[in-house]
């Protein structure tokens, strides 16, 4: 959204192929930058058809739309001569042309920043994915060790009530040893199905983390 500091400016696009749709897209989502209209005398055009979805205004008539609509700037993206020479006749004095050269300029500038983007976002989340990928193995690794410590007190427990039971009222204080014991193991095994559930968590992470990596090359 444009802040009171920063006037939005306005765009108007003749051309609707694949310049003209590729330039659509990188100001679609801008909120610098309004794309005003797009003109093409076929309105299949890919620009053309694009601009409807976006509920960009579509216009036919070179000459009228460029009248008619007056914008900060207008972008040629057919890289005809004939056509830029109509724009120049016709836009408002106010209004900046850029011409097809510029803006093909423009696009591969930005396709080259947003590629060095992607590959520097994609070695961090690579890097990241790797170390969790490290992290989640070690875990179950431990989380075996800690299961049969887990089982390992129930049966000292299990073990410890029965001797204690046999010795009868001298017992007693191995009974209250054998309660600890299992609470103990209660314990564990509750910190365990924790444990589990974060490692669990840590694995749909990384496989997230891949779908995106996935998206960016």
């Amino acid at each position: 959204m444009a802040t009171e500091e920063t006037k939005q400016l306005t765009l108007g696009i003749i051309g609707g192929g694949h310049g003209g749709l590729e330039m659509l897209k990188i100001f679609a989502d801008s909120g610098l930058v309004k794309v005003v209209y797009m003109v093409d005398r076929e309105v299949k055009a890919p620009g053309m058809v694009e601009a409807k979805a976006l509920g960009v205004q579509q216009e036919t008539d070179l000459i009228a739309a460029v009248k008619s609509h007056r914008t900060d700037f207008i972008i040629e993206a057919t890289g005809s001569p004939k056509v830029q020479e109509l724009i120049e006749e016709n836009r408002n004095p106010a209004t900046e042309l850029i011409s097809a050269k510029g803006s093909l300029m423009f696009y591969n500038v930005l396709n080259e920043s947003r590629k060095k983007t992607n590959k520097h976002v994609s070695d961090q989340i690579g890097t990241i994915s790797e170390e969790i990928t490290a992290s989640t193995k070690t875990i179950k690794g431990a989380l075996g060790g800690i299961t049969q410590v887990a089982l390992n007190l129930e049966m000292l427990a299990i073990n410890a009530a029965i001797e204690a039971a046999r010795a009868g009222e001298k017992g007693r204080s191995f009974a209250v040893v054998a309660e600890a014991v299992k609470t103990t193991a209660d314990e564990a095994k509750t910190l365990l199905e924790s444990i589990e559930a974060v490692n669990n968590d840590n694995s749909l992470m990384s496989e997230q983390l891949e779908e995106l990596l996935e998206q960016l090359h």
